[in-house]
């Protein structure tokens, strides 16, 4: 929205800022909602007990009936997010945990264990965008918008698939108006809230085949230096942070590090000149809405 404010002439130089404080909040015992109370469906949920991790599960537990997903193809989503998170030193969760550790963590709500779930945190962060004009005149390393997207997806009055989110369309725009395919990405940050999300957010972004992301994780893929499309290099919402719906944020700014060659030595991917970054709201389960962008280098 920022690029197109430019575009459009109604300013040279836009902030994008976001922050949460939801551990500040429960300690001074403010209530701290996740679930929109305000959705004009909501009186009908409400009576079936939902919550966010009951309503990820189901999302898993139908993935793993279509396509036949496990547990342990989920667990090496947060192997990979511990992978880097080591490196982070202001990461809430840096040991590093192995395939077992996540399926042998306390069951949550079946089939997500506590290790597929994300840490709660505060946090925020910022992002300054400015024409190009204005970019001349900056002597640090810049990064452009290549392309964007973005999606709801709604209830279909009541015909709910739970495998797929929003990102199958705001994938396709972002890719569309960057000129690029998916093949292109060299990093992708992804929202984790949970380990379903990353999965169906990959297939449906167009990196693997619906019904293969199990398949295409637990090859450790996501994991810098070994894998093809290595994803969440600051530990993500699984590891790092996660300031309650402010997710979507963290994510561009660890793009923007990739792409700037100011990501951890341990975890920087070699010549990150596109990255993706992606960001989920709502509930995956429910009303929920995808963004997508793709940034790149001076020279992408």
């Amino acid at each position: 929205h920022a690029a197109q404010a430019i575009a459009a002439g109604h300013c040279n130089v836009a902030l994008i800022t976001l922050a949460g404080r939801p551990v500040a909040d429960a300690k001074e015992g403010k209530p701290v909602r996740y679930y929109n109370q305000q959705a004009p469906d909501f009186p009908f949920e409400m009576p079936y007990g939902p919550n966010v991790t009951n309503m990820y599960a189901m999302c898993a537990m139908r993935h793993m009936y279509e396509y036949g997903t496990t547990s342990e193809q989920l667990a090496w989503i947060k192997v990979a997010a511990s992978h880097h998170a080591q490196h982070n030193e202001q990461a809430r969760l840096r040991d590093v945990v192995t395939v077992e550790d996540v399926v042998n963590s306390p069951m949550i709500a079946d089939p997500l264990h506590r290790l597929d779930c994300c840490v709660i945190t505060d946090g925020g962060g910022g992002i300054v965008m400015v024409s190009p004009e204005v970019a001349k005149s900056l002597k640090r390393t810049r990064v452009k918008v290549l392309g964007a997207g973005e999606a709801p997806k709604h209830l279909a009055a009541g015909q709910v698939d739970l495998t797929y989110s929003g990102a199958c369309w705001s994938g396709p725009k972002a890719f569309a108006e960057a000129g690029v395919t998916p093949t292109d990405i060299k990093y992708a940050s992804i929202y984790d809230s949970f380990t379903i999300t990353v999965l169906e957010t990959l297939e449906d972004l167009g990196f693997c085949k619906k019904g293969e992301g199990g398949k295409f994780v637990s090859d450790g893929n996501l994991i810098s230096g070994v894998g093809k499309l290595p994803f969440n290099t600051d530990g993500g919402g699984l590891c790092n942070n996660h300031p309650g719906n402010r997710g979507g944020m963290t994510k561009v700014l660890e793009a923007v590090r990739q792409v700037r060659g100011e990501a951890h030595p341990k975890v920087q991917v070699r010549n990150c000149d596109i990255a993706l970054a992606h960001g989920t709201g709502g509930l995956l389960g429910s009303r929920m809405g995808s963004a997508t962008v793709i940034l790149g280098s001076e020279d992408a």
